[in-house]
């Protein structure tokens, strides 16, 4: 009898090869990258520089391993018991236990493990996809009313409550937030109608006082007070009135994309990463990029390879009936735009930086591991939306 040969494809049927393609070719650009702007944070330490792009590979080689695992295994067979009850428990245990560890920049984020540091935050926000999608989405007949949506929020007020006061990582818990509220306006139910509606609304309002605080009127008002995140937001309004506190490194960010210009000072050769950033293989990776590579071939590139990934989400969020679906692919979809603009709008001074990485470019195992765990949970999804239409075609 003939054995069986056991065949492993990258890309199953029925997935969306172009997201698989852009996830790679982000990665392995980013840990480029990350390589270059590692110059700049140990001066030119090439043992530091190759250790720094070993460990990020080897980041990415776990994360295309945990990509594939989890486009190929569905997250969703685990009942609701053990995904709700229990995976809640376990995330709240791993986002305080980073109180037991240092402070890094004022956030006490990570859980360090010898030479290596976890921060559950990342992986929190994939939670919270995977939470929801299977606490709100009941296409089978099941019982579903609003307590359900209450327990979903609650959850994610919880959650967000820890990553901003216990951690003090205002972004993460942003980030988590803005995905668990998008999320909550997916379900076409009678019974959230009422809650979905007052939602919008507090959106809304919560879009134009951003706006006004943004505005000469609001900058006046905010003046009065202190504290860090208020510097930050001043600072985003008129980074020239900060320059030499908390506006400096925005105006270096914008003296990096000034300077790359159109085509870039060429590869390794960016001048701010020297001096001027905090983090410049992290928070600060995109004006090293166009420093570095310029317009056409840094930042353009990397916008289309966001759109590889971003667009196919929302076209399949709009074409599914199914809640479940449409839930993930909303969620992945705010996972990954979330990140970019808070990281993109920061470093440019359009809204106020938050510290958040720009996934599956800037250093980091968790943001690069959690980013690839997301988008195999949401080809999962896809393969199991083509498969069904595929079948629906064929009668």
């Amino acid at each position: 009898m003939q054995k069986k040969r056991f065949k492993f494809h990258l890309f199953p049927l029925y997935s969306d090869r172009l997201i698989f393609i852009a996830v790679l070719f982000l990665a392995i650009f980013g840990s480029f990258m990350i390589a270059s702007a590692e110059m700049g944070a140990v001066a030119g330490d090439m043992a530091v520089i190759v250790m720094a792009v070993f460990r990020q590979l080897l980041f990415v080689v776990v994360g295309v391993a945990a990509m594939a695992f989890f486009t190929r295994k569905s997250v969703y067979v685990f009942n609701e018991r053990i995904i709700v009850k229990f995976g809640f428990v376990i995330v709240v245990a791993a986002l305080l236990a980073t109180r037991l560890f240092g402070a890094v920049g004022g956030a006490y984020a990570w859980i360090r493990l010898g030479s290596f540091s976890i921060q559950p935050s990342e992986f929190a926000k994939v939670y919270i996809i995977v939470a929801f999608a299977k606490l709100l989405a009941k296409d089978n007949g099941e019982e579903l009313n609003r307590r359900n949506f209450k327990t979903a929020l609650i959850m994610a007020i919880i959650l967000t409550g820890i990553i901003v006061v216990v951690q003090r990582d205002f972004g993460s818990g942003l980030v988590l937030f803005g995905i668990a509220y998008m999320m909550l306006l997916v379900p076409r139910k009678k019974e959230f109608v009422l809650y979905q509606h007052r939602m919008l609304i507090i959106f809304f309002v919560v879009i134009v006082l951003f706006v006004f605080l943004l505005s000469p009127l609001g900058t006046a008002l905010l003046a009065n007070f202190g504290g860090y995140q208020i510097g930050r937001f001043l600072s985003s309004a008129d980074p020239f009135a900060y320059q030499y506190d908390s506006g400096y490194h925005l105006i270096m960010s914008l003296v990096s994309f000034a300077t790359g210009g159109l085509f870039g000072l060429g590869y390794g050769r960016s001048i701010h990463k020297y001096m001027n950033f905090p983090n410049p293989s992290n928070d600060f990776i995109l004006p090293v990029i166009v420093e570095e590579l310029g317009l056409v071939f840094g930042f353009i590139p990397v916008v289309v390879l966001y759109g590889m990934i971003l667009i196919p989400l929302v076209r399949y969020a709009f074409k599914s009936v199914n809640t479940r679906e449409r839930m993930t692919f909303v969620g992945v979809f705010m996972y990954f735009v979330l990140h970019f603009v808070l990281n993109v709008g920061g470093v440019s001074g359009l809204i106020p930086l938050t510290g958040v990485p720009l996934l599956l470019l800037s250093s980091g195992g968790s943001s690069t591991v959690a980013s690839m765990i997301a988008i195999g949970i949401a080809e999962a999804e896809i393969i199991r939306y083509r498969k069904r239409v595929y079948a629906n075609n064929s009668r």
